[in-house]
């Protein structure tokens, strides 16, 4: 946090006040409309995140927010419990009975298809006496059974009987599994605390004209890395949502053919963003743009077009960051459980044509290798991100006005977040 002035020579200075000024700020904070404390940010703060200082550079919101623990429970119930969270892909539960679970906020859930082919996100704990029904992994059941005392549910969390005897007064249509709202855009699995909460496709809508060619949503699971992530969630998102970093710790694998100049802004919604790489101009060739072969789809005319994105990067706020072309999509959901630690995976869906063509058997799992490597590499920026936020010195940030031109628009919806929620 700082604020511009002109000193006594007549230059542009900064005054950065201290952490224990910035803690008492925060003792004095206005609360929300559920009685939480709100984050305070001082009027240097908001200006350096919308840009409207001196400068007119963008700046992240403070960096208290990538480890102050009543920051993140203020995020947890007024802006990750509000939106839309990714968790998982449509053929990680493909058939009835199909489920898989995850820990999200502390609470036990469990994704499931029913007999009616609808997916449900339910709460994992019994209405009896709060057991986990379902044990933590992936597979397939014809019910859900509670393994304490064998009260069973339907897959759609309806309780479909009570082991022995049913309680006398208790109707079971009111021991229900209680359920969160679902949603599957583009093959991708959202879910919401919020029973309110807007749907999520009609938000999404402007992105189908970007993508919508590609068919992203019939593209099957290849592979899968998952990790501890001990560091606060928005350092993964922000990881993907710039090309930055290509040219720093990518710089060897990726900054070759993708370095930051070749990327650029293609559009912004209210809740997504979405931007795009090309090929620099001595590697812009067939091979290169399509690297499992042109897709059935596109036409030789478009197959041959230079300067075509290679790759487009979509962005749904607050937490999904993907990676498309037109044989794959990666991305990365997280399981939250604290400000800095969560469980993590990073996971690749190939194009049906993509792993049917046995003459790129081979490049199909090199692919999903590099989608590791590339992981592995990322990991350890967020790794040195969260190992040095927590310095008291961290009193601004600094956006790249041209290679890291997505971010703004996110830490503005962020700080809109913090302060109207």
């Amino acid at each position: 946090m700082y604020t511009e002035y002109d000193n006594e020579d007549g230059e542009t200075a900064w005054y950065f006040p201290s952490p224990a000024r910035v803690r008492m700020a925060a003792l004095i904070s206005p609360t929300s409309a559920d009685g939480d404390i709100r984050p305070y940010f001082s009027p240097a703060e908001i200006a350096a995140v919308r840009g409207t200082n001196a400068a007119g550079l963008h700046g992240l919101v403070p960096a208290r927010c990538y480890y102050d623990e009543g920051i993140y429970r203020f995020e947890v119930e007024h802006i990750l419990k509000k939106n839309w969270l990714a968790v998982g892909r449509w053929d990680w539960a493909e058939k009835p009975g199909d489920y898989f679970t995850l820990t999200m906020f502390g609470e036990p859930l469990v994704i499931v298809r029913d007999r009616q082919n609808q997916l449900h996100c339910l709460v994992n704990a019994c209405r009896h006496r709060w057991a986990r029904v379902v044990d933590e992994g992936s597979g397939n059941r014809p019910a859900l059974v509670c393994p304490y005392h064998r009260w069973t549910y339907n897959l759609d969390g309806s309780l479909r009987a009570m082991t022995k005897e049913n309680i006398p007064g208790v109707d079971k249509a009111d021991c229900s599994l209680p359920s969160l709202r679902l949603e599957v855009w583009e093959g991708t699995i959202f879910i919401n605390f919020d029973p309110g909460a807007e749907p999520l496709a009609p938000q999404l809508a402007g992105i189908d004209e970007i993508i919508g060619r590609f068919n992203v949503g019939a593209m099957r699971s290849a592979g899968r890395t998952t990790y501890d992530a001990a560091w606060n969630y928005k350092f993964s998102f922000e990881t993907g949502y710039e090309a930055y970093h290509h040219a720093g710790v990518h710089f060897e694998r990726i900054h070759g053919y993708a370095p930051p100049e070749v990327h650029e802004k293609i559009a912004f919604g209210k809740i997504w963003g979405v931007y795009g790489g090309r090929l620099p101009q001595h590697l812009d060739n067939l091979k290169n743009r399509f690297p499992v072969g042109v897709p059935p789809w596109m036409s030789e005319a478009d197959a041959n077009r230079e300067g075509q994105f290679r790759s487009i990067f979509v962005a749904v706020y607050p937490g999904l960051i993907t990676y498309i072309s037109p044989h794959q999509i990666s991305m990365i959901t997280v399981e939250h459980m604290g400000v800095d630690r969560n469980r993590a995976s990073t996971h690749i869906s190939l194009a049906p044509w993509a792993r049917e063509r046995p003459e790129y058997a081979q490049k199909v799992q090199d692919l999903v290798q590099q989608m590791k490597d590339v992981q592995d590499e990322d990991t350890y920026a967020c790794q040195v991100l969260q190992a040095g936020v927590r310095s008291s010195y961290n009193d601004r940030s600094l956006i790249h006005p041209r290679f890291e031109v997505m971010l703004p628009h996110y830490h503005q919806w962020l700080l809109d977040r913090y302060l109207n929620a």
